[in-house]
């Protein structure tokens, strides 16, 4: 058979197909890696109910974003909050829950910057966010956070007389959100005991709450009931007033108006007589305690040491309302282990929706709080103190700016989820995990309870609400984590106890 014949020309080409060839592999594949960062806000947002918020987001370096692929969305990439494609919106992988309710604001798309209006914002918004913005096959994307915050009626006093429980003082409000807090106080500022008991309208998440006092002598005149929400600086007052129609009893006599003024009276003379009395005995037990202090040497028990942590041990229990479906919390509600499955529970606003996360009952405002908690050898696990109000809808944010303070054991590494993380080294893997809480000196320390060391400070902080013990379990091995109980004796005056 002949061979083909190309000719001088064509046997002169081959050399240049070759050389266009190698240079075609050393192009980019699009691998998805783009020239360019996507940028979103870097703190929470803050939106408040039935009013409009924003989501911003920009590129650096500011580059055009027209003609750009860009979305937002929650926890996946489809469906969508919102879509802007091809200069247009695309409404068909749109959430069903965001239908109508969002706006693209495209003023500033020359240089990278573009933003998603929510409309009517509802508690089904509360959670995290992510904008992605893509050009070909490149892409980026960034997370962020949006705090959703409702602003209750104004309370509505309501005065009782019950044959059996006697004169009752009834708050009530609707619409809040997150979870409020409920105070009453009576004529002279003083706090009162009260029951407080919230629900949840399903149709729109939104608290409600219903609190009652029983006054002393059932004198209700001057009470006061505050509700206030945990991410506002605002709250709303009801006060009560004497209605002669319950009981038939007349207006309060002049005595009994003076009567307490007297008895302030005879109290601040007897605190006088009391504490000259008591004067010289402090001296002499300050004496002492400075003698007893010269002698223990370096046997005394600096602040912040595990020695002292552990005077003001306490065992919280973890409220099965806030574990993720993926947890199973034992009857006695101090174990908690990790589930091969979903359970089918009911909806709840408290609960962690998606990553396997629980908090404890007990809410702490002030004081100081140590607890332990055994990990055993479980291979991963997140541990420490959130504010009441971290969001529990979608992906957990992990860092002190939005509300969470911690320790991870994750992959065989441990960290403190500071910003940036810092990698821990402790003397052996923790089995027993100590956490002191210092809400009134800002710290939160965690100890390896093995050794008794302090393994880290999260130091120098400011709390804006209520702090829950905080618990996450990332793997499905079959080792709970276990809230350990009180052990020894209990300082007395470590502070008012944590609210459940």
């Amino acid at each position: 058979m002949a061979k083909p014949h190309y000719g001088d020309r064509g046997d002169a080409s081959l050399p240049s197909f070759f050389i266009i060839f190698i240079f075609l592999q050393l192009l980019p594949t699009g691998n998805g890696k783009a020239d360019f960062y996507v940028l979103g806000p870097g703190e929470p947002l803050l939106a408040i109910v039935g009013e409009d918020t924003e989501l911003p987001c920009r590129m650096s370096p500011n580059i055009s974003a027209e003609g750009m692929e860009l979305r937002w969305y929650r926890d996946q990439p489809s469906p969508a909050v919102h879509l802007h494609k091809n200069g247009e919106d695309v409404f068909e992988e749109q959430m069903v829950e965001y239908q109508g309710r969002t706006t693209f604001m495209s003023d500033h798309m020359a240089r990278g910057e573009a933003m998603v209006r929510i409309h009517n914002v509802t508690v089904f918004d509360n959670g995290t966010y992510h904008c992605l913005f893509k050009e070909h096959t490149s892409y980026s994307n960034a997370t962020f956070w949006l705090k959703v915050a409702g602003l209750g009626s104004a309370p509505r006093i309501r005065v009782t007389n019950n044959h059996d429980k006697g004169i009752q003082v009834e708050c009530t409000s609707a619409g809040w959100y997150p979870e409020p807090w409920v105070e009453w106080r009576d004529l002279r500022g003083q706090m009162m005991p009260a029951v407080t008991h919230f629900s949840v309208l399903d149709t729109s998440g939104l608290f409600t709450v219903v609190s009652s006092v029983v006054p002393q002598d059932g004198i209700t005149e001057g009470l006061t009931c505050y509700i206030s929400n945990p991410l506002l600086s605002e709250s709303k007052v009801a006060e009560s007033s004497w209605p002669t129609s319950l009981s038939g009893r007349p207006q309060l006599t002049e005595w009994r108006l003076a009567l307490p003024l007297i008895l302030i009276a005879l109290g601040l003379v007897m605190a006088g007589v009391i504490c000259l009395f008591g004067k010289h005995q402090r001296e002499e037990l300050r004496t002492q305690l400075e003698e007893d202090t010269e002698q223990g040497g370096k046997e005394q028990k600096q602040p912040g040491s595990w020695a002292e942590a552990k005077l003001f041990h306490v065992s919280p229990s973890l409220d099965p309302n806030t574990a993720s479906p993926k947890l199973m919390v034992s009857e006695n509600q101090k174990s908690v282990k990790r589930l091969l499955f979903e359970q089918d529970l009911p909806l709840n606003s408290r609960r962690f929706d998606q990553d396997p996360c629980i908090m404890a009952h007990e809410r702490f405002w002030t004081g100081r709080y140590y607890w332990e908690v055994e990990v055993g050898d479980r291979k991963a696990w997140t541990l420490g103190v959130c504010l009441e109000s971290l969001g529990r809808v979608g992906r957990i944010p992990k860092s002190p700016q939005h509300g969470l303070w911690a320790v991870e054991f994750y992959k065989k590494r441990f960290w403190a989820l500071s910003y940036p993380r810092t990698p821990l080294s402790p003397p052996q893997p923790f089995r027993r995990v100590g956490i002191f809480l210092d809400c009134d000196g800002g710290e939160i320390s965690f100890y390896h309870v093995t050794h008794g060391t302090l393994v880290y400070t999260f130091s120098t902080l400011s709390f804006p609400g209520a702090l829950q013990p905080f618990l996450c379990l990332w793997t499905h091995d079959p080792i709970p984590l276990t809230l350990c109980p009180v052990v020894g004796e209990t300082q007395k005056d470590k502070g008012p106890p944590g609210d459940p």
